[in-house]
């Protein structure tokens, strides 16, 4: 299988000449990332999102040709000079060095300007030092934000002086850093590839990588590195949008034996569904509640309806509940799923919401939107077409919300919500709850018994 490469590079290639592709005249807010190589599709919507980081000899016209081949296909490609990005990383001022926020948000703005219907994780890739930085990202990176790397040929580690930021092992040797990968699941596909040309020091970290967490997808190739590489990404984007989603929905699911005769959905935050959308969902699991988490990143990256999404709350609703065996739904929002959810339930059918004995609402705010702006990722508030959810909540029986704020946000809603019946409950911290999952999720599930008239 392995020696078509070269003759796969030289087809990817023609395809380039044929169908060229443009360097965005928009401007990005990239960050560190340097701005010089971002090409989006010239006919339609891209499929993929790749950073192809170059070797140490910089971005030159091999690096150039493949991202234009590669946008070819389908692809938005932002070409990264990795002598001009480690230049620009060690100029960082923080203690330690953070890339992930400046991808997911070139991504984000990327994607947006390409006009995508549905948001892709981005790819990181590269060859030699581009691989070795791609397999660095994933030691920092938090889940469901890449969505894969892909290193052909990597060295062991980076030539920065300052740390990354993350908990994962690093070592120092000559002028190098390298990382592992944080303990437990990987937070995304992470594959390397090896040629007779890969570096012996690389060749052993990467035996390392795959010894210490098996989800590693390591295997050795004939040809060279570049055409290896190419028709790596290339499969990556012509299986592009072809991914088995539950219903159709970008949607996880969390299975469990049901304790309380109830599931869960939960609708994450506008960064998607990681850190405390899924951490909760998680304890919920842990205490015999099922759950279903709707990525509210993937799924209202295309402006959704009221009605379209009530819809298919309710669809999520039926399937689970008929799969589950399951009387009850526990009805959850954060943030942006938080705005969305009352107005939402609003919509549902008599019979759905005689269905819901719980509606939590976590960092509320005042304004809904049906569709992510790049804007409020980046912390700007959205323009708020879909209304108040203050007063959406005023449609509901009060007995049915809980309604959860942290004490350091001066601007949340909730507490104005306390004499209008609806339980207002304070935890310490700020927007993220000072990342105390556990003690979250319990103020779910008492509430949840207590409505339930469960001991």
């Amino acid at each position: 299988m392995k020696t078509r490469h070269a003759a796969f590079l030289t087809a990817l290639l023609s395809a380039a000449a044929l169908t060229p592709a443009i360097a965005q005249e928009k401007k990005f807010d990239t960050g560190m990332i340097p701005s010089d190589h971002i090409l989006l599709p010239e006919d339609g919507a891209a499929k993929a999102n790749i950073f192809l980081i170059s070797d140490a000899g910089g971005w030159g016209d091999a690096e150039q040709h493949e991202a234009e081949a590669l946008v070819a296909k389908g692809a938005a490609v932002v070409g990264i000079d990795f002598p001009a990005y480690i230049k620009a990383l060690a100029q960082d001022k923080g203690d330690c060095v953070y890339m992930i926020s400046d991808v997911e948000a070139l991504a984000q703005q990327i994607q947006r300007a390409s006009g995508t219907s549905a948001y892709a994780p981005p790819i990181v890739a590269g060859i030699g030092e581009g691989g070795a930085l791609a397999l660095a990202m994933i030691s920092q990176s938090p889940a469901a934000t890449l969505g894969e790397a892909v290193a052909v040929d990597p060295q062991a580690g980076i030539p920065l002086q300052k740390v990354l930021c993350t908990p994962a092992d690093k070592q120092t040797a000559n002028g190098r850093t390298v990382y592992g990968f944080t303990d437990g699941p990987l937070p995304a596909t992470v594959t390397i590839a090896l040629t007779k040309d890969a570096p012996k020091d690389g060749r052993e970290h990467a035996a390392a990588l795959e010894k210490a967490h098996n989800d590693v997808d390591l295997t050795d190739e004939e040809g060279a590195a570049a055409s290896v590489l190419a028709q790596m990404l290339a499969d990556r984007v012509d299986a592009a949008g072809n991914t088995d989603q539950p219903l159709g929905l970008p949607i996880s699911i969390l299975e469990a034996k049901p304790k309380y005769d109830t599931m869960a959905v939960i609708y994450s935050g506008d960064g998607g569904w990681r850190d405390l959308d899924k951490e909760v969902a998680s304890v919920l699991q842990g205490q015999g509640i099922p759950v279903v988490g709707v990525d509210s990143l993937r799924y209202f990256w295309s402006e959704r309806k009221p009605q379209e999404t009530a819809d298919d709350l309710s669809r999520i609703m039926d399937a689970y509940r008929r799969e589950w065996n399951v009387k009850h739904v526990l009805l959850i929002g954060y943030s942006f799923g938080a705005d969305v959810l009352p107005a939402t339930y609003n919509l549902l059918s008599d019979k759905d919401k005689a269905r819901v004995p719980q509606i939590t609402l976590m960092a509320l705010s005042r304004q809904v939107d049906y569709v992510i702006s790049v804007e409020g990722w980046l912390g700007v508030d959205g323009e708020g077409k879909g209304g108040d959810p203050v007063k959406d909540i005023g449609k509901i029986d009060p007995k049915l919300v809980q309604c959860i704020y942290g004490t350091d946000e001066d601007d949340d809603p909730c507490p104005t919500l306390k004499d209008k019946g609806v339980e207002s409950v304070a935890i310490e911290g700020g927007h993220h709850f000072d990342e105390d999952y556990e003690a979250l999720a319990a103020k779910i599930t008492t509430a949840l018994k207590t409505r339930l008239a469960i001991p």
